[in-house]
């Protein structure tokens, strides 16, 4: 890529790109009755009713499936019986128009509608980070969850349960290659030891793996390692949950 040439990091999503990774039924659009009146920003609008948020078992960061049917849940709601302005201090208007588009761990991924920037909010911690929320926009963040392909999410199949490790051999072949499926009652279940060996060799080396998600998450949003929830994240697919 040349000084002139854009960065196809950012770059907006498009719905066939998403549907390409998770399936279609992987994805949940918000129905344009369902949004409220406080999602201002017509690049956020179109984004929830037209491109669609990831619900796959592989996202990294997953909308609430039930959004189809009952719209994005606000982040009031979702912090009850805490009220927002104590759980998350410094938010925009207290928080109050703020929509939940994704969940990781403790962390929350929220909508700001009438900017259309996307917060990654840890508890009692600061929103912003160097002055600014986590995800320019919808397209930013969604990109960042693009970045785990099938060597990435290799880093956590340990800890996988079997369903979602299923649905990532069906939808990343890397994946797949570096996590066979394997049946306890075969009789060819436990490896012999030069296969072991042939197995190891072809992993992966873990610094190297991070190191590529990490450069590809920064191409998207240059201060991401310094937000609270994206650390935690790189923690876990470095050190497990």
């Amino acid at each position: 890529m040349t000084p002139d040439e854009p960065n196809p990091q950012s770059r907006p999503v498009t719905r066939a790109a998403l549907e390409e990774v998770y399936g279609a039924d992987g994805l949940v659009r918000v129905p344009a009755d369902r949004l409220p009146a406080a999602v201002t920003d017509p690049a956020a609008r179109a984004f929830l009713t037209d491109v669609g948020l990831p619900v796959a078992p592989g996202a990294v960061v997953r909308a609430d499936p039930a959004a189809r049917a009952d719209g994005l849940p606000g982040l009031a709601e979702s912090c009850l019986p805490e009220k927002v302005d104590e759980a998350y201090p410094g938010l925009p208007g207290d928080g109050a128009a703020l929509l939940v588009v994704g969940h990781y761990g403790a962390g929350l991924f929220v909508l700001d509608g009438a900017s259309g920037a996307v917060h990654a909010l840890a508890p009692h911690q600061d929103p912003a980070v160097n002055g600014r929320p986590a995800h320019r926009d919808l397209h930013a963040y969604v990109r960042c969850l693009l970045a785990f392909g099938g060597r990435e999410l290799w880093l956590l199949s340990d800890l996988m349960d079997p369903d979602t490790a299923d649905w990532c051999r069906g939808h990343f072949p890397e994946f797949a290659e570096l996590c066979p499926a394997r049946d306890e009652d075969d009789d060819d279940f436990f490896l012999e030891e030069d296969e072991e060996q042939e197995l190891l060799a072809r992993m992966p080396d873990v610094d190297e793996v991070l190191a590529g998600l990490t450069a590809k998450l920064r191409q998207v949003e240059p201060d991401i390692t310094d937000q609270p929830v994206w650390q935690q994240i790189l923690h876990d697919f470095r050190h497990g949950y």
